[in-house]
């Protein structure tokens, strides 16, 4: 699946990496599927490998989110990239992550990013 790598490049990011919670919530689809949910969410992909039948192919899903990245970075926003389980086996949602005070710009952004000609997996939460 998606290598994350959160080593940190810095002090801050240590910083940053501590402060921002990855506390999740359950969000069940029926009686027995779902997919976790960071409660600091704004928006992330679903990953479901490199194979060549994958509709979220590995290539794709880290070029949405680093895209998002730049802009988070741009606009001085602190987050974290996280990855959950979901039902499927076969899929994980990776979410970037911020901080309460940050939730609701971050959410807009995302929002607005996931609208953008050319993103397909990136979503809002």
């Amino acid at each position: 699946m998606l290598s994350i790598d959160n080593t940190p490049s810095s002090k801050q990011n240590i910083k940053n990496m501590k402060t921002i919670s990855t506390k999740s919530k359950w969000i069940a689809t029926d009686g027995w599927r779902g997919y976790s949910e960071p409660v600091n969410a704004i928006g992330g992909c679903n990953h479901t490998g490199s194979w060549s039948d994958s509709p979220c192919p590995t290539d794709v899903v880290k070029k949405e989110l680093n895209g998002f990245k730049k802009i988070l970075k741009h606009k001085g926003i602190r987050f974290k990239t996280f990855a959950c389980n979901t039902s499927n086996v076969f899929c994980q949602s990776v979410y970037l992550l911020v901080d309460p005070e940050n939730k609701e710009r971050g959410k807009e952004l995302a929002k607005e990013y996931s609208k953008v000609d050319g993103v397909r997996l990136f979503y809002s939460c």
